[in-house]
């Protein structure tokens, strides 16, 4: 994605450092400005992968016979892929400039981007399985005394469990105060430290590479559920108000789409058709 935006950022490099007002002076203005054929084309590609990316994860995501097709989490970063990707082809499209209807749907486009980020950020706090489904409250005290069983079968692993359980406990037992967007940035760096220090323990063993690199990930596994299950419930209260903005700004911003698309056709402007 980074390579697409900088790919088209450098081919247009002249054009969009010039100013609006001097643009129409350039030899390749009619080339370039909104309505040119490499401009337009890029709004057409975006707004066409915007569309892909969020008719399929809705899909796969809401009607059941789909299910089963492929992991959910899979769908998601592509869903997320064409949905960075497309409104970054987008405000090329605009050549930095827009006004009227195509304003309004640039800039919704650019809040369910941006919210799509915390969204994001958000649905991996959650605890989910193999396939990306939510995880029971008893699937994941399974999964826990699954990784606690594995890992407490030698003495390392016991003071490791021990280790990793304390850290956590401590952060959920003095954090009850700070905001749940505060705990979560707290709960990562804990993540990273405890991470750390199991490198050490097993740094300090003397456990073969196969054994430390199986170690190292049972070890890593219950730290990030645990980290995830300190604020469960509060992270799924935030997901469902954030599920509440994100889709009217994704609704209007298709209306906005649409009615631009259906002004841009009347004006007569179809690309290369």
């Amino acid at each position: 994605m980074i390579a697409a935006a900088l790919s088209v950022s450098l081919y247009g490099l002249g054009y969009y450092t010039t100013a609006v007002a001097q643009r129409p002076f350039l030899p390749e203005y009619h080339f370039m400005k909104p309505s040119g054929a490499y401009s337009h084309g890029l709004g057409i590609i975006g707004a066409s992968m915007i569309i892909v990316g969020v008719s399929t994860y809705s899909t796969r995501k809401r009607v059941r016979k789909f299910w089963s097709l492929g992991k959910l989490s899979h769908w998601l970063e592509f869903h997320i892929f064409l949905c960075l990707l497309g409104p970054t082809l987008v405000v090329y499209h605009t050549t930095f400039k827009a006004g009227g209807i195509a304003a309004i749907s640039l800039w919704c486009m650019l809040s369910v981007a941006a919210s799509g980020v915390i969204g994001r950020f958000l649905y991996v706090q959650i605890p989910r399985n193999i396939k990306g489904n939510e995880l029971t409250e008893q699937e994941i005290n399974g999964e826990l005394d699954d990784l606690n069983r594995q890992l407490s079968a030698s003495p390392l692993g016991v003071q490791v469990v021990k280790s990793i359980d304390e850290s956590f406990a401590a952060i959920s037992k003095s954090d009850k105060l700070v905001t749940t967007i505060g705990l979560l940035f707290r709960l990562q760096s804990t993540k990273r430290h405890v991470r750390h220090s199991v490198r050490e323990m097993i740094a300090r063993s003397h456990l073969s590479h196969e054994q430390a690199k199986t170690f190292y990930k049972l070890a890593s596994a219950r730290a990030v559920l645990l980290q995830k299950t300190v604020v469960l419930t509060q992270v799924e209260k935030l997901f469902f108000y954030w599920h509440a903005v994100h889709l009217p700004f994704t609704v209007i911003m298709f209306v906005a789409l649409a009615a631009h698309v259906a002004v841009t056709v009347f004006l007569g402007y179809r690309w290369i058709f």
